[in-house]
């Protein structure tokens, strides 16, 4: 992403998204996925807890990948209906 690009992101994503969640979707969903992570995590190894970890980061990568995909988007669309 260009610098204005990434200005205009992270704006978005601290300023504006917020806007736009439904807060008690949101917090149910977060609480659903640490009562089944905390699950999954009792019947785990150290070796499968570290790969489960790894897996994790690699989710969190690929939805901040989808994330700024998204606004690049949704920017140049903008852009689009502007001119």
């Amino acid at each position: 992403m260009t610098t204005l690009a990434q200005l205009l992101y992270n704006y978005a994503q601290n300023y504006r998204l917020p806007s736009f969640l439904d807060r008690d979707a949101i917090d149910l969903t977060i609480s659903d996925q640490a009562h089944t992570l905390a699950v999954l995590k009792k019947g785990l190894s150290a070796q499968q807890l570290e790969t489960l970890e790894q897996y994790q980061k690699f989710c969190r990568r690929q939805q901040e990948l989808e994330m700024e995909a998204m606004f690049l988007t949704a920017f140049s669309v903008a852009r689009e209906l502007w001119v």
